[in-house]
């Protein structure tokens, strides 16, 4: 009898094997659609079937799409429309599976209470808190929502000291946000020491970058310690 069970129990965990196999299978078949749909393997652009592809693939659960499904329901495109609640649970089924990006969006939509998400600063902040201590190149995002959380006071302590360090650390790793941000507190001395020659090294560092920033250094004197923050 026992043999039998067994017996049965091999055959069942074969089959969700092989299942398991074809669907990953089916999932990497849609996913190579939805890349030559949109237009990456230099093929003719149709987002229409790239979101299908797309969108099939993320449902077989694979997770690089499930997370760039989540981004074309956050932005939009001239085929699908910016929908923040579909945005959202895909970004939580990505960050459930283990994404660090998805985990670093999902922290937004908690902090802001995006497309249903509840306003839940403290849940952002440890969302923020896991990627920011990531290797995943989104860390810098996270390391300036870090900032803002302990500037702010929203999801932690306030803690200016603590929150200039991560703001060192973004603007270290790239951002041009915490960059252009770390500059004006160089001009105005806030949580740093007033350094003008600081402040045009990070202002110049953040003209390298794609955020928006000052265009004139009088704006930076001018520009109180909270502008940044929104």
């Amino acid at each position: 009898m026992h043999t039998a069970i067994r017996r049965t129990l091999l055959v069942l965990c074969t089959a969700a094997s092989v299942s398991a196999v074809a669907a990953t299978g089916e999932a990497l078949k849609e996913y190579e659609l939805a890349r030559i749909n949109s237009g990456v393997t230099g093929q003719k652009l149709d987002l229409a079937q790239a979101h299908v592809h797309l969108r099939k693939a993320a449902e077989l659960g694979h997770l690089p799409a499930q997370v760039e499904l989540a981004f074309v329901y956050f932005n939009g495109n001239q085929q699908v429309r910016k929908d923040l609640a579909q945005s959202f649970q895909w970004f939580r089924k990505a960050a459930e599976a283990g994404s660090v990006p998805a985990q670093c969006m999902l922290g937004d939509f908690y902090k802001d209470g995006l497309g249903g998400a509840p306003k839940d600063p403290a849940k952002a902040f440890s969302l923020y808190q896991r990627t920011a201590t990531s290797r995943d190149r989104c860390a810098p995002k996270a390391q300036l929502a870090l900032y803002g959380a302990y500037e702010a006071g929203q999801g932690v302590r306030k803690d200016l000291p603590t929150a200039i360090a991560w703001l060192k650390k973004s603007a270290d790793g790239g951002d041009p946000r915490a960059q252009a941000t770390l500059s004006r507190n160089y001009f105005q001395g806030y949580g740093v020491p007033r350094d003008e020659e600081l402040g045009r090294h990070w202002k110049r560092k953040s003209r390298e970058g794609v955020a928006p920033h000052d265009d004139e250094e009088g704006n930076a004197h001018g520009a109180g310690p909270h502008d940044h923050r929104r």
